[in-house]
């Protein structure tokens, strides 16, 4: 799917008359009149190849994206990285020769934005280290997540916020997306203390439990906390008397010191002793790396985009400010980068507002015309196109469009990003007719009655008349 180079100007969309290909008819009209008269729509259907707008309404009229802020995220991301960067998780020590088997000095474990690293992961790190012989560390080891903020909750940086989404802490250290998992068993006798699991473990993790199993209906309540030496993970309340157990995240709302933690266990199971204690800081200037953990840049963009994922898209929004700036990535840089990227492409920007990576916050703002102006852009850059589109989701058959138009003709031949927030139902993306045509479709509803699967029923009722018909 492709055309061929155009030098039309993103702007010059805006202002082609609708209808201009005379194709759309009343059926697509019909369409559109079910959308209920409260609810506020913007639509763009748009001809990248022949520049011409299909259809258009209010595509300059500044809307509440939700996930489409995703797009501008990931396509930015791409186009400052690049295809072959890849976000690290790294070991390092101020000891530049390690093969007297010792460890002179502190193990720092840094995390570069790698937001898909697992204690799996963290397993293989500490294998390499055992199998390069290292069987003493004469200091500390310590977490350092100061590659971005830690300002970790989005509260911290997005003021007055509404979003109705919970994430665990967004930080350049990451280990399971900074959660734990408690498990709770309730198949003891009533009165007595629950039992539990906990993943992962760590010989600093104390797990207080005075929650009882219950007769009736009961509900747990945990809190964890941090101190220099441990994690105090507290459960009080209940749990009714079932053979079944269930399962709690519990978000680490320290990252570098719970990775210290974590890191120091292993190293004792694998037979490493470790003269010092954990902590977190700044690792120095004048290291060395043993090894690292990384993921692919494409493998971040293709999971954010086709699965919507609220985590990846925050950590990713950080890491390109980091990149941006070649400083300590923080929300402000990041948004820095999206507009730069935005004003280099010269997409169409008025009412455009971005706060955040992945779209929880309703402070977002953009206009149908600037992202169709995005997509439009990145259609015609050859060094981009491939990459960003196959990190779009597949109509009928993966990510948030897996169950939508399955066993119609449209599917697998649209690729794009759905948005959804309480009230918000957005759907972009490109779409490849069955006469071959390339159309680039950008459709945002903010509704009042009626509910999200009515009006995502008049998006595909959209994509389906586009695909049969033009």
């Amino acid at each position: 799917m492709h055309a061929i180079l155009s030098l039309i100007s993103a702007l010059t969309i805006l202002f082609q008359s609708a209808d201009s290909s005379g194709k759309i008819d009343s059926k697509f009209y019909s369409i559109i009149n079910e959308i209920p008269t409260s609810t506020k729509s913007s639509i763009f259907i748009y001809n990248p190849a022949t520049a011409d707008t299909l259809y258009q309404s209010n595509v300059k009229k500044s809307m509440i994206p939700a996930s489409n802020t995703k797009l501008f995220t990931t396509a930015a991301a791409l186009n400052l990285m690049g295809p072959a960067f890849r976000l690290k998780t790294s070991l390092l020590s101020e000891d530049y020769n390690l093969t007297d088997g010792t460890i002179n000095g502190n193990l720092y474990i840094k995390g570069f934005g790698n937001s898909l690293f697992t204690e799996k992961d963290l397993d293989s790190l500490v294998n390499n280290l055992k199998n390069l012989g290292i069987k003493n560390i004469t200091g500390d080891i310590i977490g350092d997540d100061t590659y971005f903020d830690d300002l970790y909750s989005r509260d911290d940086w997005i003021t007055d916020e509404r979003a109705n989404v919970t994430l665990p802490p967004v930080s350049a250290l990451v280990i399971d997306r900074n959660k734990m998992i408690l498990t709770l068993h309730a198949n003891k006798n009533v009165g007595e203390n629950l039992g539990y699991n906990i993943s992962p473990e760590t010989p600093f993790t104390d797990v207080s439990i005075s929650a009882k199993v219950t007769k009736f209906r009961a509900h747990p309540r945990i809190s964890a906390s941090f101190n220099e030496n441990k994690l105090t993970i507290n459960v009080t309340g209940g749990l009714r008397k079932s053979s079944r157990s269930k399962s709690y995240a519990v978000f680490v709302n320290d990252p570098p010191r719970f990775a210290a933690f974590l890191l120091y266990g292993k190293l004792l199971k694998n037979g490493i002793m470790i003269e010092g204690k954990t902590g977190k800081g700044k690792t120095p200037f004048d290291v060395s790396e043993i090894n690292n953990s990384s993921v692919s840049l494409l493998t971040v963009l293709s999971l954010t985009n086709k699965n919507s994922d609220n985590y990846l898209a925050e950590c990713l929004f950080k890491a390109l400010g980091a990149y941006y700036k070649g400083e300590q990535g923080n929300s402000f840089y990041a948004t820095q980068a999206v507009l730069t990227f935005i004003d280099q492409k010269d997409i169409y920007t008025d009412g455009t507002a971005v706060v955040d990576g992945s779209g929880i916050s309703r402070y977002n703002e953009i206009t149908t015309g600037a992202i169709v102006g995005l997509l439009e852009k990145i259609y015609y850059d050859e060094l981009l196109f491939n990459d960003f589109y196959n990190t779009l989701s597949i109509l009928g058959e993966d990510g948030t469009l897996e169950k939508r138009l399955r066993r119609t003709a449209a599917e697998r031949n649209f690729r794009g990003k759905t948005g959804t927030l309480n009230g918000v139902t957005a759907l972009s993306g490109y779409l490849t007719t069955s006469r071959g045509e390339d159309l680039i479709i950008s459709i945002i509803m903010e509704f009042k009655v009626n509910g999200s699967g009515y009006h995502k029923d008049i998006q595909d009722k959209i994509i389906l008349y586009l695909y049969e018909n033009l």
